[in-house]
């Protein structure tokens, strides 16, 4: 074997550990956006809001940015069986 072959297998499986990370990760961007951003929403929209310590309209503008940003958070930190599922189905399939 030449030392082309050697490192081209040597090669594939860190691609493959990276496309696995990359697939794992995207895995749970969709359970932070599907799962925890309406959770999220949901929370904000039951909360009695007071006189004091409202943020107004700007708080309301940046809500959702806040949401997606806490749930992305979220997602990363928490192993999900969902997510972890998700990535399992999507493994098989590629």
């Amino acid at each position: 074997m030449d030392s082309v072959d050697q490192i081209t297998t040597r090669a594939i499986p860190a691609d493959r550990r990276q496309g696995d990370a990359l697939l794992r990760q995207m895995a749970n961007e969709v359970v932070g956006a599907a799962f925890f951003g309406p959770l999220l929403k949901t929370a904000h929209n039951s909360v009695l809001k007071g006189k004091y310590g409202h943020g107004g309209r700007g708080e309301e503008i940046f809500q959702g940015q806040l949401d997606a940003e806490l749930a992305r958070s979220i997602a990363r930190g928490v192993r999900t069986n969902l997510a972890e599922t998700l990535y399992r189905k999507l493994t098989r399939q590629v």
